[in-house]
This record gives C-alpha cells, structure tokens and sequence, in this order.
C-alpha cells in the first residue's frame, strides 16, 4: 500500500502526534509512506516576506505536491486536519478529485471555524478519523465511515520520572503548549498565588516566547520560562513534579485531544486538568489524576500533590500505566493500519 500524507510541519503537534509518530510502525507493515509538508509550516509565515507572501509560497508548494500526486501511484491520499488554516477548500478538492482514496484526519473542531468547508471535506473523504468521540460525533453527521484513533504518544520515548531519589529541590510545577493557550493558565493563577503563600515551588512553563506570561498576574510566585524545543522537549517535561492543563470550558475545549494531559502522564508525572471533553474521560480522580473545576478544587489538589511526595509517585505511576494501555502509539498503530487497509479495500459506490 502507498500512501501520500500532506501534514502541515514537522514541528506542528497534530502533524507529530497524529502523523510522524505512526510512520515507523507503517512502514514495518509494509506501508511505503511519503510524506509532504507544508511550507512554510501551516501556521507560519516568513517574517521578511510577510503574511501574504508566505501564503502564497505555501499554496505555489501545495500546487507542486499536487503535481508530485498526479504522477505518482499512490493508493490512499491522507490529509491531516486541512491543508490551509483558511475557509477555502479549493486544493484539498484538487487532491480529492485524484483517483486515490482519500482519508481525513482531525484532532480538533474545525467545523467550528469553517463549517461549509468540514462540510464539504467530511462528506467527500472515503475514511474520516478523529482523535475522540466527541469529533466523532460531529464528524457521523457527514460522513458514516468515521473511526475513532485517540491522539497517542510513544511512551517509550518518554522516561519514567526517578521516584528512587527523595526530592531534593522545591518542587516544579509546569505547563506546555503554544502561546496562544497560556491565557488557560488564568483559571489556575489564584490557586497558585494562594498557594505561593504557604509552600515553596516553581511554576515553569514552556512556551516558544515568554511575553504572554507577563498577563497572569501571578503574585509571589517563582516562574521559570523554557523556549520550546523538539531536541530538549522530553528532557524539559521530566523536570516537573506536577503537570497542570487548565482549560476554559467553552465550545472549542470540548473538543480537544488532551495531549498535554498525555505527555505528563507517559513521564509518570501526576497531573491535574481541568475536566473539560477528553480530559474527563482520561482521568480516574485521585487513581491517575485529578480533574479540578474551580479554584478550590485546583488550591485541593496541588496542595494534596505537592506536600506529599508518595502520592505524587502514586498518581504519577498509575498514569503511566494507563498510557501504556490505551494512548501508545504502537499499540494504536495497529488500529491505523487496519483503517487504512480496509479503506484501500473498499469498492466505492455512486
């Protein structure tokens, strides 16, 4: 089986997490895979160039991809999320249009932003995948050829957290994702602020910039600041003691994979979220984590998990183990294959 994957960049977490992590277990199958990215990355642009620049190098890219399609046999073309973060549609329906199989894959609700266009796209693919039941749920309104592949992780690549050693340094709680998401962490700041006041720790939190920070107001509390880096990024997560994931309860959260949430615990790291979509699903309170749905429950929880170290062990290592079962890429692997393969198979009908 050939299969074309058009991802949006090598550093984009949907394209690594829902792409680039599955492709050495393909291609163990059998499965030749050629991979296309975006470029500039989906979400980028060149700074001396511009915006509109920048677009448009991306779609002259996407066109030459297209050619690259046309001459080449591929069996299954699979498009992961959308190909421009735009309301038109016009070039996925190009690659659409070609005599391969096409398979779309979501990890959020872009039906939400562009509605017409998910339409469209839902309606056309031959297998849509999501990354929860929640996106499979809107996705079934288009399309009954949905299947569901929870955003997953390779936890091998994840070190277990050393509990052998007694802690010798304040203990680290942290947070991870794009500058975008860091005003979440508002819903967590008087927590941490009241907590400030009667135990010693670190927040750090890694982000590509350090700027959005400034907005949280946080009031004696010790702030580290990490850029992000594919090359330090396990390293930089296993420093934490404590993992957080605030989110706001708003139409788009619901809709979210939980990666974060994931990461921590693949580290063995205990973490607490906000039980918002998948998060609540993930998380058995108090045996792998803790979800927190206000200020108390945030001040409870963190206070409970920083002043015992055996409990953080505990939470941290159950966690662990429920990633190894249910959200491991090798394990999941498998059921990606088997998608792909039964959709190669199909006779599709008109």
């Amino acid at each position: 089986m050939r299969v074309l994957f058009l991802i949006s960049g090598k550093n984009v977490p949907s394209s690594r997490f829902r792409v680039l992590n599955y492709l050495p277990f393909l291609k163990q199958a059998g499965i030749s895979c050629t991979v296309l990215a975006s470029s500039p990355e989906k979400y980028e642009h060149i700074p001396w160039l511009g915006y509109r620049l920048s677009y448009l190098l991306k779609r002259i890219t996407r066109y030459l991809h297209y050619l690259y399609a046309c001459l080449r046999p591929f069996d299954l073309i699979f498009i992961e999320r959308e190909i421009f973060d735009v309301p038109a549609y016009d070039m996925e329906l190009l690659f659409l249009n070609r005599p391969a199989k096409c398979v779309l894959d979501i990890d959020d609700a872009i039906f939400l932003r562009y509605p017409e266009k998910f339409q469209v796209l839902a309606e056309r693919v031959d297998l849509l995948i999501a990354g929860n039941q929640n996106l499979c749920a809107v996705a079934r309104k288009y399309n009954d050829r949905v299947r569901l592949l929870p955003t997953s992780v390779i936890t091998g690549k994840y070190p277990l957290k050393d509990f052998s050693q007694p802690p010798t340094s304040k203990p680290v709680i942290g947070w991870t994702g794009l500058d975008t998401n860091i005003p979440n962490l508002i819903l967590v700041v008087p927590a941490l602020n009241r907590l400030a006041e009667k135990y010693e720790f670190t927040l750090c939190i890694i982000s590509a910039s350090p700027d959005p920070i400034a907005e949280l107001e946080l009031n004696g509390v010790e702030v580290r600041h990490l850029v992000w880096s594919p090359e330090t990024e396990y390293h930089d997560l296993s420093a934490f003691d404590i993992g957080i994931m605030p989110l706001e309860d708003d139409e788009w959260s619901r809709y979210k994979c939980g990666l974060k949430l994931l990461q921590y615990m693949a580290l063995g790291i205990p973490a607490v979220a906000s039980p918002v979509g998948v998060n609540a699903e993930i998380i058995e309170q108090g045996e792998n984590g803790f979800c927190a749905d206000s200020i108390e429950a945030w001040f409870t929880s963190l206070e409970q998990l920083l002043t015992s170290p055996e409990l953080r062990k505990q939470i941290g290592l159950s966690g662990r183990k429920t990633v190894e079962e249910e959200f491991d890429v090798e394990r999941n692997s498998q059921r990606l294959i088997q998608f792909l393969e039964q959709t190669r198979g199909e006779t599709t009908t008109e």
